[in-house]
């Protein structure tokens, strides 16, 4: 039976690429009333073939723990989770968008080193970059200028439009607080 597990990657120290992207999304975009936070992670979807929930987990934590395919232990922080995906656990006043590159997203060459590490268990991952934007309010399905707000965020459309995103070698995708997911580029 197959599991989807979900592994969560952060930096244990401050995130430079993040604070310099908060940095331009409220200074030199103008969003500084709207955007209050950003953080970023990586968020892998795993699919891992075992008997239940317990022993996939085990196989991800083996690999998590004895290398470095996902995660240098001196610098990252990880969590595995179980199902939820890279929606999971926002707060009422987050969204967050995910960012994958087109070319690499289905985690190819994770399948291959984990199969020359002898674990055939693992049988499927994506990777994605969440950026978690923290925002003044609490937003609402119904404002309509949410998406248009993400858009000018996530996806960049010229030199002051757009940060997270390149449209043209990455897929975007916007997860909003309740549970929907929007399409942003790709």
């Amino acid at each position: 039976m197959t599991h989807r597990l979900v592994l969560n990657v952060s930096l244990k120290v401050p995130d430079n690429e993040a604070r310099s992207a908060l940095e331009a999304i409220r200074a030199k975009m103008g969003l500084s009333a709207v955007v209050l936070d950003l953080a970023r992670e990586e968020v892998w979807e795993l699919d891992v073939d075992a008997p239940g929930p317990h022993e996939a987990r085990a196989v991800v934590s083996s690999l998590v723990e004895t290398t470095n395919l996902f995660a240098n232990p001196n610098k990252h922080r990880t969590r595995v989770t179980e199902g939820e995906g890279p929606r999971a656990d926002l707060a009422p006043d987050e969204v967050a968008v995910l960012v994958s590159d087109r070319e690499s997203a289905l985690g190819g060459s994770i399948l291959s080193a984990a199969r020359r590490l002898g674990i055939a268990q693992l049988c499927g991952a994506r990777r994605w970059v969440r950026w978690r934007v923290k925002l003044a309010e609490c937003p609402t399905p119904e404002d309509p200028r949410l998406l248009d707000l993400i858009r000018r965020i996530g996806v960049a459309t010229g030199r002051r439009e757009g940060l997270l995103c390149n449209p043209h070698c990455q897929a975007a995708r916007a997860i909003l607080p309740w549970g929907d997911e929007k399409p942003l580029a790709g």
